[in-house]
């Protein structure tokens, strides 16, 4: 039977602990730096916790390095250096931006390696735990690493998305493009709206029923399809409305509206809402006001 270990004690090891000790999964331990970090991540999932490599890789085939990205590199060098991986373990990180290829230190030694990046927040293992059930992950290296990966992500009600090695930053931009800037672009709303004296927590509370109500769009009808707006209609005049006032009162903000513009018109053209000569006259206005 398979015994996992859990290399690192912050919210996601614990999370991943615990979610496989409640499917049944033999989680050896758990081991951090520090005595606090190990006994809190035990006590949650239920394990020994450790603070000495060797007594609990000695016992586990499976090891998860769920340590900051960082020092992913180093602490598995360090591991390998010290004879910690038995040819045949199978090491796993769980980071989004890093790819198996930071593991060849395990690999010389004859383990596989995989990188299993769960696409769920997970500010807390509380958190994590309840989030777990029902995410989509991430998956790329070692072919001989996938069964488990498959059947884990399959225990947790999960969702496998196979992904190319090379191709690994690209996935990770792409998952910050929708979390981490779609914060930004609210604040920038915000702003805008604070610009024309609107206090900011006035302001979230007026847009987030369009914030809300444009997610449960996306949700019902997807993407494209759930584009609106004067680019959708191919409304020209309203856009330059926008950049002119722009230009007077938040010149700063003109380059980012102008950017999203132009990839919103594409967005536009894949709905099919606007033709080819709509897309260009929209260009334009974004282009001429860009410019000045």
């Amino acid at each position: 039977m398979n015994s996992i270990a859990i290399v690192g004690a912050g919210n996601v090891g614990i999370t991943i602990g615990a979610s496989l000790k409640e499917k049944g999964y033999n989680v050896a331990g758990i081991i951090s730096r520090t005595r606090e970090s190990t006994s809190r991540g035990a006590e949650i999932i239920g394990t020994k916790g450790y603070t000495e490599i060797f007594p609990l890789l000695n016992q586990a085939n499976i090891i998860f390095i769920t340590t900051p990205d960082l020092v992913i590199a180093q602490v598995c060098k360090t591991i390998a250096e010290s004879g910690g991986f038995k040819e045949g373990d199978l090491v796993i990180h769980t980071s989004g931006s890093h790819s198996s290829e930071i593991l060849s230190s395990a690999g010389d030694k004859g383990a596989y390696t995989l990188s299993v990046h769960p696409l769920q927040t997970i500010p807390g293992p509380e958190a994590g735990i309840r989030n777990l059930p029902g995410s989509y992950f991430a998956v790329e290296g070692d072919e001989r690493g996938l069964p488990f990966a498959r059947k884990m992500i399959a225990d947790l009600q999960g969702h496998l998305v196979e992904i190319p090695t090379e191709l690994k930053p690209l996935y990770h931009a792409s998952a910050c493009v929708v979390s981490n800037y779609f914060v930004a672009i609210v604040r920038l709303g915000l702003a805008m709206m604070e610009d024309i004296g609107v206090d900011k927590d006035k302001a979230l509370a007026a847009l987030l029923p369009l914030i809300q109500g444009t997610m449960k769009n996306i949700e019902k009808v997807g993407v494209p399809e759930g584009l609106t707006g004067p680019i959708a209609r191919g409304d020209y005049s309203t856009i330059r409305d926008h950049l002119k006032v722009m230009e007077r009162e938040m010149p700063e903000i003109v380059p980012v509206y102008g950017e999203l513009g132009k990839y919103t018109v594409k967005v536009a053209l894949e709905k099919g809402t606007i033709n080819r000569e709509q897309s260009q006259q929209l260009i334009k206005v974004l282009e001429v006001n860009k410019n000045g």
